[in-house]
């Protein structure tokens, strides 16, 4: 049987089941889909081919990265379309195997948990509408299917991601009208010295970013800065957008697709402590314990294997992988500094919790509330599919405004509950006492 069982399949995760691999321990790879890559590396799966615009220091290390899993197979038990549900009160973690249709329960020595980010998008109004996606959404969806959405886009919000999709879906032949970032990184640099400094020293970021600066100048996309979208509307040619400056200057843009995006944040929500508990070892890797980018994601895969194989009794030197780790940490904290944006606050007909269809008019009538766990009972805010993944955040800053101090964490209280995700009756039904044990 596997001795560790791995839920994700990113970069992250794949690191991580090669250096086991490497280590001579076998594992279980838990995936939702069907194939492993995760987002920064998802595959296409429409007809013919497409080139997609990508970093050469990315494509490296995803081509050494998807060579190592491949001579890795023999110690590598692949569960595709199955997603990771919870732990339950007797430590069991289950996976609904949607291949099957059942709920499975495993119970590891070790677990390395790799499930990637969130995408973070701000209220708007009218970001529920359709045509309007988050950047990131934007981007897997043109990764799979090699085809741009059709007809004019829009991209805004705030960091390098939007930079990425307006320089790939230029070189794929439809050009986004314009870029709206929200913070003002150039100006920044004029009194963010060291955060300058600390990025210009990893040249892999410079060289991606004069990737995407020479894209965007090719097809003559403005990336305009200090811009924010205030509200989205459909109209007979799709949707009207408008946006307004730091100023106080207003622009108007008719798009047929707008995407949204205001940074990532780790995907944690309901996850189990990255600690030792009843002899089992549980660690959190990649983008889902520390948001880093892809590059830094394999070698904290790499950390985590080898976390777990000190736990299992194995002798093994994380120093170099600490000190890239380190330096990831270091440019990413210099590109948060450069695109800091000034915090936003919903209007009153902003829809705040789309799950539920709640709009910032229904968070202010809740006059009884007082703290997260009100916030979901009264208000069912943050009780939708998403759990509080999406909402969490600008939940927690509105509370802050009427003086209610908690953290997004705890909109899911104290206590470890289950599912994490939709699962269906059936397939709960179908769970049997059977365990596979690791």
């Amino acid at each position: 049987m596997p001795d560790v069982l791995v839920i994700g399949a990113g970069p992250a995760g794949l690191s991580a089941v090669v250096e086991l691999a490497r280590l001579g321990l076998s594992s279980l790879l838990v995936e939702q889909r069907d194939q492993v890559g995760g987002a920064i590396y998802r595959r296409h799966v429409g007809v013919g081919s497409h080139v997609l615009l990508m970093p050469e220091h990315h494509r490296r290390r995803r081509d050494t990265l998807m060579q190592g899993f491949e001579q890795a197979q023999a110690r590598v038990t692949p569960l595709f379309f199955s997603v990771f549900i919870g732990v339950d009160r007797d430590g069991r973690f289950l996976i609904d195997n949607r291949a099957t249709g059942r709920v499975q329960s495993v119970r590891p020595k070790a677990v390395i948990l790799a499930l990637g980010t969130v995408e973070r998008v701000l209220p708007r109004e009218g970001w529920e509408l359709p045509g309007v996606v988050t950047a990131g959404g934007m981007q897997v969806q043109f990764k799979e299917t090699g085809q741009t959405p059709q007809g004019p886009i829009l991209l805004a919000g705030s960091g390098p991601l939007l930079l990425a999709l307006a320089a790939q879906l230029a070189a794929a032949g439809n050009p986004p009208l314009a870029v709206l970032e929200h913070a003002q990184p150039m100006a920044s640099a004029r009194w963010q010295g060291r955060a300058v400094v600390n990025t210009l020293r990893s040249w892999a970021h410079v060289q991606e970013a004069a990737l995407y600066a020479r894209e965007l100048w090719r097809a003559r996309v403005p990336y305009l800065t200090g811009w924010q979208v205030q509200s989205a509307q459909r109209v007979e040619d799709g949707l009207l957008v408008e946006a307004r400056h730091g100023s106080g200057v207003a622009r108007h843009y008719t798009v047929q697709h707008l995407a949204l995006h205001d940074g990532l944040v780790p995907n944690a929500t309901g996850l189990p402590a990255a600690a030792q508990a009843e002899n089992k070892c549980v660690v959190h890797a990649g983008d889902c314990r520390e948001v880093l980018g892809a590059s830094a994601a394999i070698d904290d895969g790499r950390r985590a294997a080898q976390q777990v194989a000190r736990h299992l009794g194995q002798r093994c030197d994380s120093a170099q992988l600490d000190a890239a780790i380190a330096a990831a940490r270091r440019t990413q904290q210099a590109l948060a500094q450069l695109f800091a944006a000034a915090p936003t606050s919903p209007t009153a007909n902003t829809v705040v919790c789309r799950c539920e269809a709640l709009r910032r008019t229904d968070f202010d009538r809740l006059q009884v509330a007082g703290s997260a766990h009100e916030l979901r009972l009264v208000g069912r805010f943050g009780m939708g599919a998403c759990q509080g993944r999406f909402c969490a955040q600008h939940l927690s800053a509105m509370a802050h405004e009427r003086g209610i101090d908690f953290d997004p964490a705890a909109l899911n209280g104290d206590v470890q509950r289950w599912p994490l995700r939709p699962v269906s009756l059936a397939a709960l039904a179908a769970y049997s006492e059977s365990e596979t044990v690791l």
